[in-house]
């Protein structure tokens, strides 16, 4: 809990009286959202799979077409550390999101907060279909009441109950353009891509 005696004694954090907040990787956001799906494949080992169809290159290099994968397979729900990674053709939506750059040593992780982002996390289509997943999942274990599923959106996504405001604006948004949307806006937002 946030305690204002601490923060007025040190209020940049220099003591580490609490933690940091801090974003979470490309990889730990894919994961996050096939397990608030329930479709996530926690299996152990194994090979990587390829999230892209690869296609005859003009030289050597192939070409890795990310947009035709099925998102809905096997290979788009095995957990990221078993994704092929191609160095010289990253995923877009795991770059948007700070993924390292596989062709270049990466001492330490860049973190940036962009609007790019927030197009991407709205926009991606692995995305789009977890989400509506999580919505069929809410309408088959909360039921059909818009308020109970995003009570259970939050226990889900956010291991919290809602406040009575964002019950209240969530489930308007819920109403009027669908629970898969009303995800994908939770999905976007700071507390689920943020930990502090």
């Amino acid at each position: 809990a946030y305690d204002e005696r601490c923060a007025t004694i040190d209020g940049d954090n220099r003591y580490l009286w609490r933690m940091n907040r801090m974003r979470l990787d490309a990889e730990s956001v894919r994961d996050a959202v096939l397990s608030i799906s329930g479709r996530i494949d926690l299996t152990m080992g194994g090979p990587s799979v390829r999230q892209f169809v690869e296609g005859k290159g003009v030289h050597e290099t192939p070409v890795a077409d990310y947009e035709s994968f099925d998102v809905d397979s096997p290979a788009a729900r095995r957990r990221s550390v078993y994704c092929f990674i191609f160095r010289t053709i990253p995923d877009p939506f795991m770059q948007t999101l700070d993924c390292p750059d596989a062709s270049q040593w990466a001492p330490r992780r860049e973190t940036s907060i962009t609007a790019l982002q927030a197009l991407a996390t709205l926009n991606d289509r692995l995305i789009i279909r977890q989400s509506e997943h999580v919505a069929q999942r809410l309408a088959r274990e909360a039921g059909p009441d818009i308020g109970d599923q995003v009570r259970a959106l939050y226990l889900l996504a956010l291991s919290r109950p809602p406040e009575p405001d964002e019950l209240s604006a969530v489930s308007r948004y819920a109403a009027r353009h669908g629970m898969a949307n009303a995800v994908r806006m939770l999905i976007n937002s700071n507390a689920f891509m943020f930990v502090d």
